[in-house]
């Protein structure tokens, strides 16, 4: 299996519609895109286990599985990334996977169309946090998830202050060998779902305006000693596509920025629904940064990391919840 890369243009026009639940995005930033509407994580889920403020939006990845083994359980699949953009040290992250077989309470068998009615959790009296698009609670009369959102809503000095949601970016995806693209979205005007297949093509976007990796973010996400040999790989591994954003590589292993904080397999828990033990998946890379613009503080530790490596079930179990909690290893800046 080839590696997948994702990838931003933030100069390209992205139609809001494509955005939306029905049309399976990958994507960063913005408001989550709920792939189950009936059973969205709660409020408590998704505050930080430490200073108990809402969590942040950081990207969700679309990454159906289509082996036999898997017998058309995961023909809709999405990945959902959180963390806290308050704590200094020790930052919480939650990583949720949610799963669908083709035919569901939802989505049709055929492509959406721009022009259909949009499906939203309203539909399932699911009501939703009018600031982070996470699910509301009747203590704030739906309206809100949390009092810190609320306030937030209503003052604006507090909208100032707090991150609460990031600059909203598609992922595009191709293959790192730089043949034809693929995508592990699921819409694309010129091409229609088969039988077979769980996903299908969209348009694909590339950086127009990076030559090359912006050395000085690199070394941030880095610090240590150049002459680190993973460094070295590192830099060597993503110079055919600098800007990659993402890097899916499905049960084989990460691409480390350096060598120190490499988990041992005893770091990795198993899965608490089926007790496999987990296996990488895909990693965000520290280039993604770059796109979240976020404000300089001399307060508070800025959301910096050298790679965010997300660890799910290889078995992608269907049994528990329907958001099932995974796991994400940080190997943070020296």
């Amino acid at each position: 299996m080839s590696v997948m890369l994702g990838t931003i243009d933030e100069h390209s026009t992205t139609e809001s519609f494509s955005l939306t639940s029905r049309f399976f995005p990958s994507k960063v930033g913005g408001k989550p895109a709920w792939l189950d509407l009936k059973h969205i994580p709660e409020a408590s889920e998704l505050a930080c286990l430490k200073c108990n403020i809402p969590l942040v939006f950081l990207c969700q990845l679309y990454a159906p599985i289509d082996e036999p083994e898997f017998r058309g359980s995961c023909f809709h699949r999405t990945l959902y990334v959180f963390y806290c953009n308050e704590c200094k040290g020790g930052r919480t992250f939650a990583v949720f996977r949610s799963q669908l077989r083709k035919k569901n309470d939802y989505y049709s068998s055929e492509p959406a169309e721009p022009n259909d009615p949009d499906i939203t959790p309203d539909m399932w009296g699911i009501k939703l946090c009018k600031v982070c698009g996470c699910k509301s609670t009747v203590e704030y009369e739906n309206i809100y998830c949390s009092l810190h959102h609320k306030n937030i809503d209503s003052n604006k000095e507090l909208r100032d202050k707090f991150i609460v949601v990031l600059p909203e970016h598609i992922i595009n995806e191709e293959s790192d060998e730089g043949s034809e693209n693929a995508s592990l979205n699921s819409e694309d005007d010129d091409s229609d779902y088969s039988e077979n297949s769980d996903e299908a093509q969209i348009p694909k976007g590339s950086l127009q305006d990076m030559d090359g990796l912006d050395e000085a973010l690199l070394e941030m996400a880095y610090g240590g000693d150049k002459d680190d040999e993973y460094f070295e790989k590192f830099k060597k591994s993503i110079s055919s596509v600098p800007e990659q954003v993402i890097r899916y590589n499905r049960l084989e292993s990460p691409l480390w920025i350096c060598t120190k904080r490499i988990p041992e397999a005893n770091d990795i828990p198993s899965c608490q629904f089926c007790g496999k033990q987990r296996s990488f998946e895909f990693q965000i890379m520290p280039q993604m940064l770059y796109y979240l613009k976020l404000p300089e503080s001399s307060t508070k530790e800025s959301f910096n990391f050298g790679i965010l490596a997300v660890y799910t079930c290889p078995a992608s179990c269907e049994a528990g919840q329907k958001y099932k909690k995974e796991f994400l290893w940080e190997q943070s800046p020296l």
